[in-house]
C-alpha cells in the first residue's frame, strides 16, 4: 500500500510539473496579443450559427475534443448534438450509435452531419487552428461569453472569458472569487478549470487587499 501511494504521489508530481503555465504568463500573452484575441473571439462567434453552442479544443492540428448543442426549435433551450474526445479530423470513421448513446453522447456521431449543421468544412478547422496558433492559445467556446483556453497547468486549464462589453464594478466583484477566477481589465476575466482530479483554488487568483 505504501508503494502504491508514493507511485500515486509520483504521477500526481509529474502531472503537475508539465505544462507549468502561470497567471504572469496568461496576462502577459494576451497583452502581447490583445487585438488579434479579440478579432479570433469576433470570428468564432461569427461562425457559430445562431443558438448553436460549440466548445473547441485542438490536442494537434488535427485531433480535437468537440462538443457541439443545438437549439431545439421553439423552445430557448438546447440540446447535445455532438461530442466526441480525441477525434482525429483525418481519420475518423463513427460506428452505428444506440439510443442510449444517442440520448447521452450526443443525437448524432457523424463529423459530415455536424459540418452541415454549422456550415463548416475542413478549411474551417484549420483555420481556426490557424488563428488559436497565433494567439498561443489551444480551445475556444462560445455562450454568453466567450472563452479562450490558453494552457495546462498541471491537469487544469488557464483561459480567458471575454465579455462583449467592459465589466462594471459590481460583475469584477463577481467573477472574482479569489479561486478560480479574477476580473483582470476591461472586459476580461481570468479563469482555472482544475481539470479531472477535482476542484482547488489557484494561490495566484487571490487578491491582495
Amino acid at each position: 500500500m505504501k508503494e502504491q501511494n508514493i507511485l500515486i504521489l509520483t504521477i500526481l508530481l509529474f502531472i503537475t510539473s508539465c505544462g507549468m503555465k502561470s497567471k504572469q504568463d496568461l496576462t502577459e500573452n494576451y497583452d502581447k496579443n490583445k487585438s488579434e484575441i479579440i478579432k479570433l473571439k469576433n470570428y468564432f462567434n461569427e461562425i457559430v450559427p445562431k443558438g448553436f453552442i460549440v466548445s473547441i479544443r485542438y490536442e494537434s492540428s488535427d485531433e480535437i475534443n468537440l462538443f457541439v448543442y443545438e437549439p431545439i426549435e421553439n423552445s430557448e433551450k438546447s440540446e447535445l448534438l455532438f461530442q466526441q474526445w480525441n477525434l482525429n479530423l483525418d481519420n475518423y470513421e463513427p460506428k452505428a450509435q444506440t439510443e442510449y448513446e444517442k440520448k447521452y453522447n450526443g443525437k448524432t456521431n457523424s463529423l459530415e452531419i455536424l459540418k452541415q449543421k454549422l456550415n463548416w468544412n475542413d478549411e474551417t478547422f484549420a483555420e481556426l487552428y490557424n488563428k488559436l496558433e497565433n494567439v498561443n492559445c489551444i480551445g475556444i467556446s462560445n455562450g454568453n461569453s466567450t472563452e479562450i483556453e490558453y494552457g495546462f497547468k498541471g491537469t487544469g486549464v488557464f483561459s480567458y472569458e471575454i465579455f462583449d462589453k467592459n465589466l462594471s464594478k459590481e460583475l469584477q466583484e463577481k467573477y472574482s472569487d479569489d479561486c478560480s477566477q479574477m476580473f483582470y481589465k476591461d472586459n476580461i476575466v481570468l479563469k482555472y478549470g482544475s481539470g479531472a482530479i477535482g476542484s482547488f483554488c489557484i494561490p495566484e487568483f487571490k487578491r491582495t487587499k
